[in-house]
């Protein structure tokens, strides 16, 4: 399993954005892995929340390379205050407090406008969403990763998972029309393999240009790539993908 965590300095810079863009370009789409179980490979999920765990049956498949294996994608919401992720009515969650929670729930997951089914779409086989307080955070992780197939690849969203686990690579991604960098961002400062600025058409080169100087101000020093997500014909999208595969899985 490789693993991709897409951090980012603050809300609202873009991470499920960039997550996705990564997703919809190292995604493989086989019939093998396809989302409906059609053909020979089948994988159950393991549904854990709060501590219980179910296993269900599982189809092995033949030896495959881990860039032909499919993606599969981790959300992580930590909690600050009590237990609502978000501290909004949403009713989203259930009244039982639970110190983190496991979303497996397609109709959750799966619900219009959400980040979760935003990867989904990006081509993730399976997306699982954890929420969690801070302080059981390194648990509320390891009981997420048990809810993936060792023979799919991994791409995480979320600060919190390189405070407790390392990556094969980590992404910091920025805006140019944010400038501020969050806390939980610093403490990431050894442990950010690459800088993605998410630009749009409405940014310009000198906005660009300070986004950078920015980050570099703040003692980031690693490669940065300019994303667009939105632009198809991209030469730095290119640029970036190609890494991204070469560092994964180049010999």
């Amino acid at each position: 399993m490789k693993k991709i965590v897409v951090a980012g300095t603050s809300s609202g810079v873009g991470k499920t954005t960039i997550a996705s863009f990564i997703l919809s370009n190292l995604s493989v789409q086989s019939p093998l892995f396809n989302k409906n179980n059609e053909e020979t490979g089948r994988y159950s999920r393991v549904l854990q929340h709060a501590g219980k765990t179910s296993y269900g049956t599982v189809e092995h498949t033949p030896d495959i390379s881990l860039a032909e294996r499919p993606w599969s994608a981790l959300k992580i919401t930590i909690r600050h205050e009590g237990s609502c992720p978000r501290h909004t009515d949403c009713h989203t969650c259930d009244d039982g407090y639970e110190p983190f929670k496991i979303v497996t729930s397609d109709s959750i997951l799966r619900e219009k406008g959400k980040d979760t089914d935003q990867l989904f779409r990006a081509g993730a086989s399976n997306v699982v969403w954890v929420q969690s307080d801070a302080n059981v955070e390194k648990t509320a992780i390891k009981a997420a990763l048990d809810c993936f197939e060792k023979e799919h690849n991994l791409l995480i969203e979320g600060n919190s998972f390189l405070r407790v686990q390392s990556a094969d690579v980590s992404i910091l991604v920025v805006s140019p029309s944010l400038d501020k960098i969050k806390r939980s961002a610093r403490l990431l400062l050894n442990k950010i393999d690459f800088i993605v600025i998410n630009t749009q058409k409405i940014h310009t080169p000198e906005e660009i240009n300070e986004c950078i100087e920015n980050m570099y101000a703040f003692g980031f020093d690693v490669p940065f790539y300019i994303v667009n997500p939105c632009s198809e014909a991209n030469y730095s999208n290119q640029a970036f993908v190609e890494k991204m595969n070469d560092v994964l899985f180049g010999s």
